[in-house]
C-alpha cells in the first residue's frame, strides 16, 4: 500500500511540476543536469539521474529495476554579470524593461539567467518524465537590446532492459518536444519590450535510443551509442504550454544524430573512487559545431557515499563542481563554460549552476556499478 501511494504521488508530481530552456549550439540534447555542467557536458554515460537517462540514455532505466521517484529537480543556472547584478530588477527575465537599467549601464555585457525542473519516476526499466525549462540571454548596445529566449515542455517515456546479466543494456524514449525559441531586438528605452516577443514556436515527436556495453573486466569499462532524434524531428504549428507573444514561425527541424562515449571506475582506497568520462557528441555531423567543442571529458571522485568533487573539459574549457547526497536529496554545484549566442562579443560565457533534487526510492535499489555479475 505505502509503495503504490508513493507511486501515485511520484506521477501526480511529475505532470504537476512547472518550470521553465537553456539554447544548446547542439539542440539534440534537450537536458543537461549540473552534474553534467560540472563535468564538461558529459551527458551519455551518466545514469544515476532518470531525467538524465530519459532524455539521454534510455538503456540506463534498465538499472531501475526498483521504484524511483525524482519529485523535484531543479536547476537553476545565471552567468557572472547575473550573479554580480543580484536584484530583483535583473531577475524578471521574462520582461526586457526589468533589466533596462542594467542592459544600457553595461553595454556589450551579456547578461543571462535559465531555470528548469525535470521530474521523473521510473520502476522496472519504466520510466515517465516531464522536463519545464526556459533560458533568456541578452545585452544592450546602446541603442537596442539584443536578445536570444528558449522555452521548451517536453513529456517523455522510455524503457530499458539488460541482456547477458546486465553486460548490455538496450533502451528507447519518446518524447513530445513543445518548443518556443527565437533571437530578437527592441529599443533600449522600449518599456513593454519582452523577452517573448517574435520567437518561433512549434510541437514535435523525437525518439532516442541507446545501447550500452558494460565490459565486467577491472574498472568496469562501458562504452555507449545513442540515437537522437531518429527519423528527424519535425516541428509543426501549436503547442502543448504557449510563451510566445506574436509567433512568427516554427522551430528548425532537427536531424538524426549519433553520439558515443566511454566511460570506467577506478577505486582510490576504500570508499574514495573515481569515475571518468569521455563522451564525442554528433559524430553524424549535424550541428556543424568543430572537432574539440563536440569532445567532452569529466572525472568524478567519490570522497564518501554522500560527497563528490568533479572537474571537466569541454574543448579547451574547463568545469569544475561540487555534490553533497543523502538518502533523500541531493544538492550539486557546478562552474563552467558556454558558447553565447551573440556574434562579435565574446565567445564563452562562464556561468554557475545550482540543483536541488528530492527523490524516493526502494532502500534496495542498485547502484551504477552493481549491473555487472549478477550484484
Amino acid at each position: 500500500m505505502k509503495k503504490q501511494l508513493l507511486i501515485w504521488v511520484g506521477l501526480f508530481l511529475v505532470f504537476s511540476q512547472t518550470a521553465h530552456a537553456r539554447p544548446y549550439n547542439y539542440p539534440a540534447i534537450r537536458y543537461e543536469s549540473v552534474t553534467s555542467e560540472s563535468m564538461g557536458g558529459v551527458t551519455l554515460p551518466l545514469s544515476d539521474d532518470i531525467g538524465n537517462a530519459l532524455m539521454n540514455n534510455p538503456a540506463a532505466l534498465a538499472k531501475n529495476t526498483k521504484f524511483r521517484a525524482e519529485i523535484i529537480n531543479l536547476n537553476l543556472d545565471a552567468n557572472t554579470s547575473m550573479v554580480s547584478n543580484i536584484g530583483l530588477n535583473t531577475l524578471k527575465m521574462t520582461g526586457l524593461s526589468g533589466m533596462e537599467s542594467s542592459l544600457n549601464s553595461n553595454t556589450n555585457q551579456i547578461y543571462g539567467a535559465a531555470y528548469s525542473n525535470m521530474s521523473a519516476v521510473a520502476w522496472g526499466g519504466l520510466g515517465i518524465g516531464l522536463l519545464m525549462q526556459e533560458r533568456s540571454v541578452a545585452y544592450s548596445d546602446g541603442t537596442n537590446i539584443h536578445y536570444q529566449t528558449l522555452s521548451q515542455t517536453v513529456p517523455t517515456i522510455g524503457y530499458g532492459f539488460s541482456l547477458a546479466r546486465g553486460i548490455v543494456r538496450v533502451g528507447y524514449s519518446f518524447q513530445y518536444v513543445n518548443e518556443t525559441t527565437g533571437t530578437g531586438q527592441a529599443a533600449a528605452t522600449d518599456s513593454t519590450a519582452s523577452f517573448l516577443n517574435g520567437l518561433d514556436q512549434g510541437h514535435g515527436f523525437s525518439q532516442n535510443a541507446s545501447v550500452n556495453f558494460v565490459f565486467p573486466f577491472t574498472y568496469l569499462p562501458t562504452v555507449s551509442i545513442i540515437g537522437r532524434n531518429l527519423g528527424g524531428l519535425h516541428y509543426t504549428s501549436g503547442s502543448l504550454a504557449s510563451f510566445g507573444n506574436g509567433v512568427v514561425g516554427l522551430p528548425a527541424d532537427e536531424p538524426t544524430s549519433v553520439d558515443a562515449s566511454l566511460n570506467f571506475t577506478v577505486r582510490i582506497s576504500g570508499e574514495l573512487k573515481s569515475g571518468w568520462y569521455f563522451q564525442y557528441k554528433d559524430m553524424t555531423g549535424t550541428s556543424g559545431l568543430p572537432f574539440l567543442e563536440k569532445l567532452n571529458t569529466g572525472l568524478e571522485v567519490n570522497v564518501s557515499k554522500s560527497v563528490s568533487v568533479r572537474a571537466g573539459l569541454t574543448g579547451t574549457q574547463f568545469s569544475a563542481g561540487f555534490g553533497y547526497k543523502s538518502d533523500m536529496s541531493e544538492i550539486n554545484l557546478a562552474w563552467y563554460h558556454e558558447q553565447t549566442p551573440f556574434p562579435g562579443l565574446s565567445y564563452w560565457d562562464t556561468r554557475y549552476a545550482l540543483q536541488y533534487k528530492i527523490y524516493f526510492k526502494d532502500k534496495n535499489a542498485r547502484d551504477r556499478n552493481s549491473e555487472v555479475k549478477g550484484q
